[in-house]
């Protein structure tokens, strides 16, 4: 006999079983197809004519009657309920009630008065609050604060210009010989750190002057400031912007924030923790008026930058074309400079001023917020630190 014809014989075989087993008596009368497939099918394994029974085959028919397996009767979890609320001293309704929203509320409020430590909970926990409300309130006022990556320096980003300024007062007394004009070994005895200097300088930008600034009663910067300012050489053309690069420099005694609008600093390479390793800052402060103050975006350029416990700020002038990408290739290009090498120049000399000789400049209107011990900020603003250089007292020191 060939394979088809064996194949062909079963199935018409397993067409005759499946009919006749249709209208067997031991099988039930609302079994499928599905069905008598699987019965045929363990009639194939198990024989119960030769005691060939299926696994736990007795245990379960004698457990027919266990109670456990009787189905459940429709107010079976009616009973539950009914038996849970009763243990456990619960007030049940037996049938829903439709109550207005007023009875509701009124309902809710008489349940709150009757627990009496439910009311004391409620009202410990808003005097938490509003204590919390009150004395972190002027934390969010204050600002958001950037800071540089090892340095207590950075910005203070705030949505409105501070409400309480207060402004620099000059010592009484002036020195009759300032400002002055002294050499740089002189000038760097005056400082508390090395003069830094660009390797870098956008073209056309030279060295103008070395301005450094005294202030005896100073209590937010170790020493003396220092600001070099570049001039540029735009020939016979008009200046678009300022026309100059200034580099201020100086060592903070405590945790000294420029403070600016709260849209305009970008962190330049930030390290794993937010810190950046600089700050970008797009515009400045300007008056309108004799008190209200506005960020003017699109004009100054600035670029926070520290190295070694100094901080730098690095100014220069959109309109010049001088960004965010100039002013970081000059604060990366911030080196010392031994007094032998080229760039300095061996007459060139740095200009002494007093904090209150106010000359415009980049820095102009600007505000610092100087954290001490006091959490709150103390504002000052740094009109009478302004940049620049005494038109009768150039250096003639020119850089590249």
């Amino acid at each position: 006999m060939s394979m088809s014809e064996f194949e062909k014989q079963f199935h018409s075989e397993g067409d005759n079983l499946f009919s006749l087993s249709i209208t067997e008596p031991s099988l039930p009368s609302d079994f499928n197809e599905e069905d008598v497939a699987f019965a045929q099918e363990l009639s194939q394994l198990f024989s119960p004519e030769k005691e060939e029974l299926p696994p736990f085959f007795v245990q379960t028919l004698l457990e027919v009657e266990d109670p456990r397996f009787i189905p459940l009767d429709h107010g079976f979890a009616q009973k539950t309920s009914a038996r849970v609320f009763r243990s456990l001293k619960l007030r049940r309704r037996l049938f829903s009630q439709q109550r207005s929203f007023l009875h509701s509320v009124v309902g809710a409020l008489q349940e709150i008065i009757s627990r009496k430590t439910l009311l004391a909970w409620a009202a410990t926990l808003m005097l938490i609050m509003l204590f919390t409300v009150a004395f972190t309130a002027p934390s969010f006022v204050e600002g958001v604060a950037m800071l540089l990556h090892g340095a207590p320096a950075g910005v203070l980003k705030v949505h409105n210009y501070p409400r309480v300024v207060h402004h620099h007062t000059p010592p009484s007394y002036h020195d009759p010989t300032l400002p002055t004009r002294i050499n740089l070994l002189a000038a760097e005895q005056q400082l508390h750190f090395n003069i830094y200097w660009p390797q870098y300088m956008p073209s056309n930008y030279s060295l103008a002057a070395i301005d450094i600034y005294e202030d005896p009663h100073n209590n937010w910067a170790d020493g003396p400031v220092v600001e070099l300012v570049y001039d540029l050489d735009a020939g016979n053309a008009p200046l678009k912007g300022t026309g100059q690069i200034v580099i201020r420099e100086f060592k903070p005694l405590t945790q000294t924030l420029q403070v600016v609008q709260d849209d305009a600093a970008y962190p330049i390479q930030p390290d794993a923790n937010g810190n950046p390793r600089a700050i970008y800052v797009d515009g400045q402060w300007l008056t309108r008026g004799k008190l209200a103050h506005i960020w003017a975006y699109g004009g100054r350029s600035e670029v926070i930058y520290q190295q070694d416990g100094v901080v730098f700020w690095i100014a220069g002038d959109q309109r010049d074309g001088i960004g965010k990408k100039a002013l970081w290739a000059v604060a990366q290009s911030l080196h010392i400079l031994p007094f032998t090498h080229p760039t300095l120049l061996k007459d060139a000399v740095a200009t002494l001023l007093w904090a209150g000789d106010t000359i415009n400049g980049p820095f102009l209107n600007d505000v610092v917020a100087i954290f001490s011990d006091n959490s709150n900020p103390y504002y000052l603003s740094l009109s009478s630190y302004i940049s620049g250089k005494p038109t009768s007292l150039k250096n003639p020191a020119r850089g590249h």
